[in-house]
């Protein structure tokens, strides 16, 4: 009768408990560790970084994940996944796993079947929560993202204009430009040097044939000037064949004769327009002694003297086309010269303001490709799951456990019915020392 509580208990609550099946699987939350660079060549570079979760215990997702996974905005989107309520759907119990990145994950339900969907779609739940939040993250830094490249946008626009207004205003579009008129300037310079060599040369070569013809350099420049000019070299001739019928008249005649006084006459005018002439050419008074020692009667005579003069002139008229090519070479590298020095103080301000371009540019490039790579800096925070384990199909309810029941009924029998012996046997016992005892008394 005593194993009749036990036996009979353990089959109640056997036949009464519902069974009880336990789903479980796995999940894990990777470290993340990525680094990207971009280079922009010519402004400068971009990068982004997500650093491991793991690397301070403080900041492990997994204690993230495992409060998320109990809020009651994931257990309502698993319920409503299944049509169940909350309180039937019931909370599942997370373990975090040391020194790994796995979590394990339980749920019960009253069929196999029931806690695999409860597990999967708690599962599902948790991923669509976590890439929501995910998704929000990543909306709120593209906003702020924006509203930098918005700013950066309107800073380079601003930096891109005042460039063009000065170029446009100082003339000065490039650095080449100093380059190029630096180079004219020097090139300007090689061709005044040349020139000033060439008319050294004709100098000298003019003061050696001024030697050869026996006359001052003075006495050179006036006897080309008049032998250049044709006014004064028709002069010349005409007073030189004057002079020549005048003295073979005289050889005939006497002075007062009148084809001799007419022809003196003759020979006075025409020798006032010769000095006149030769005063209008050199630009000082001048006399026939003068013009004697310029020998220039000489020079129309003699074939080898008018040569010399011919070369002479040549150089003179070379020493001229020089002089002005040097003096033309000289005005243009005097106007570069300061076109190169206006350039020069304007660089230095549009150097600055392509400084601050370029600067501008480099933001906004930076700024613009962050928002590109924008993406992999949320994974730092909410880091993706995978499904480490599959939810299993429970084989046996977890509860009641049937063996375990039984077990302890079975105890508990032999406990009660070794309990019920022992006392049967210190009764017996009892009794058997009662009756030696009468039996002694009646002896």
């Amino acid at each position: 009768m005593t194993n009749v509580v036990p036996w009979s208990a353990a089959l109640l609550y056997l036949t009464v408990s519902p069974a009880v099946y336990k789903a479980e699987w796995a999940l894990s939350v990777p470290g993340v560790k990525s680094t990207t660079n971009v280079n922009i060549p010519g402004l400068g570079q971009a990068s982004s970084s997500s650093d491991s979760p793991y690397m301070s215990a403080v900041a492990d997702p997994r204690e993230n994940y495992k409060y998320l996974a109990g809020t009651m905005e994931v257990l309502e989107a698993a319920a409503n996944r299944l049509h169940m309520t909350v309180g039937k759907f019931g909370r599942s119990k997370i373990k975090i796993i040391d020194n790994s990145t796995l979590m394990s994950l339980e749920i019960e339900g009253s069929t196999p079947q029931e806690a695999q969907n409860k597990a999967l779609a708690l599962h599902n739940a948790l991923k669509e929560r976590i890439d929501k939040l995910r998704e929000e993250e990543l909306a709120q830094q593209d906003q702020r993202l924006g509203t930098t490249l918005g700013s950066s946008e309107r800073k380079l626009q601003a930096a891109q204009q005042r460039v063009s207004a000065y170029q446009a205003r100082s003339g000065l579009t490039s650095p080449e430009q100093l380059e190029e008129l630096s180079v004219n300037v020097e090139s300007l310079r090689r061709q005044r040097a040349e020139v000033i060599g060439e008319m050294e040369r004709s100098n000298t070569k003019f003061r050696e044939l001024s030697a050869k013809l026996g006359l001052s350099a003075q006495q050179a420049a006036d006897a080309l000037t008049l032998q250049s000019d044709k006014l004064f070299q028709e002069y010349l001739s005409y007073y030189s064949r004057v002079s020549a019928e005048l003295t073979q008249l005289r050889s005939r005649y006497t002075s007062n004769n009148p084809t001799v006084v007419y022809k003196q006459g003759d020979q006075e005018a025409i020798q006032a327009a010769l000095l006149q002439q030769g005063q209008s050419l050199l630009g000082r008074a001048i006399t026939l002694d003068t013009l004697k020692q310029l020998n220039l009667n000489e020079s129309n005579s003699s074939p080898q003297r008018a040569n010399l003069f011919q070369e002479l002139i040549s150089h003179q008229t070379e020493q001229q086309g020089l002089r002005s090519q040097a003096q033309e070479l000289e005005r243009q590298i005097v106007i570069l010269e300061s076109k190169l020095a206006n350039y020069t103080q304007k660089d230095s301000e549009l150097q600055a303001l392509r400084r601050n371009l370029q600067i501008a540019e480099t933001i906004f490039s930076s700024t613009l490709t962050k928002l590109d790579l924008s993406q992999s800096e949320v994974s730092a925070s909410y880091p993706s799951i995978v499904l480490y384990t599959k939810p299993s199909l429970p084989e046996e309810p977890t509860k009641p456990k049937r063996k375990l029941v039984l077990a302890g009924a079975a105890m508990a029998s032999f406990f009660m019915t070794t309990g019920t012996v022992a006392l049967w046997l210190r009764d017996r016992k009892r009794q058997q020392a009662k009756q030696i005892d009468r039996k002694h008394r009646l002896i």
